[in-house]
């Protein structure tokens, strides 16, 4: 199985850096009290980095962001990154809920850090998967929904071998499909930036879990770093 991006994309979004995890044999569990006070710490470092929710879209990695989803086709004060979001819904309501030990390590990576930090289920996922542009045949479920929204062409997904994407709209929100459960074991993660500095963020989000993802839930670790000069990276490949 191999990762990659989509040349096309990186002739659009030269800039584009991203992290790359491998991650097998995990044991999920419901969040433990380490955890949580890890998720609490990043909480703590968002309402002393953002007093107000205007001053979010000012931040370096978000306001690159937010130029790239423009640059695409879509409007960012409706659909922000999933960084943004996440760090909005704490400068808004004070918290997150706590998920799991595993979905949680990878929120307070992304609020630390101010990136996006995806990880994906591979149990559903079909041979390799791209960040590349929609054709306009596939398909998204979001979570818990029954019935899946259709994808214009030009749209930024992550995508299998399959009509039916892992993520939409970029990384504006992942699908059904490569939810993370206590039951995942194997899992694809992804952390993404496009500002000057982005290079420094993607090495501090995999640094992070590199040393916390084995601590709290056990599993072996392959990573690799993307950019145009290298777009893709096998599961197989070494640990770098």
């Amino acid at each position: 199985m191999q990762f990659g991006y989509d040349p096309a994309l990186f002739e659009r979004f030269p800039e584009l850096v991203a992290g790359v995890f491998w991650i097998e044999g995990i044991t999920n569990r419901p969040t433990p009290d380490e955890v949580d006070e890890i998720v609490t710490a990043a909480e703590r470092l968002t309402h002393e980095r953002f007093a107000t929710p205007p001053d979010i879209a000012k931040h370096e990695s978000i306001a690159a962001w937010r130029q790239i989803y423009s640059h695409f086709g879509v409007k960012p004060n409706r659909y922000p990154c999933a960084a943004e979001s996440l760090i909005r819904r704490v400068v808004e309501t004070g918290t997150l809920p706590r998920i799991s030990a595993l979905v949680d390590l990878c929120n307070a990576a992304s609020l630390r850090y101010g990136i996006p930090v995806a990880p994906f289920d591979l149990i559903q996922v079909s041979v390799d998967c791209i960040v590349r542009f929609a054709a306009g045949t596939e398909r998204f479920l979001p979570i818990n929904a029954e019935a899946p929204d259709t994808i214009p062409a030009g749209e930024v997904i992550y995508a299998d071998q399959t009509p039916d994407v892992l993520s939409r709209r970029w990384n504006w929100r992942q699908s059904d499909k490569g939810k993370i459960s206590l039951e995942t074991t194997n899992l694809l993660l992804t952390t993404e930036a496009v500002h000057e500095s982005g290079r420094e963020s993607v090495v501090g989000v995999l640094n992070e879990l590199r040393e916390r993802v084995p601590e709290f839930v056990g599993g072996s670790l392959r990573s690799a770093i993307l950019d145009n000069e290298r777009m893709i990276c096998a599961r197989e490949a070494p640990t770098t």
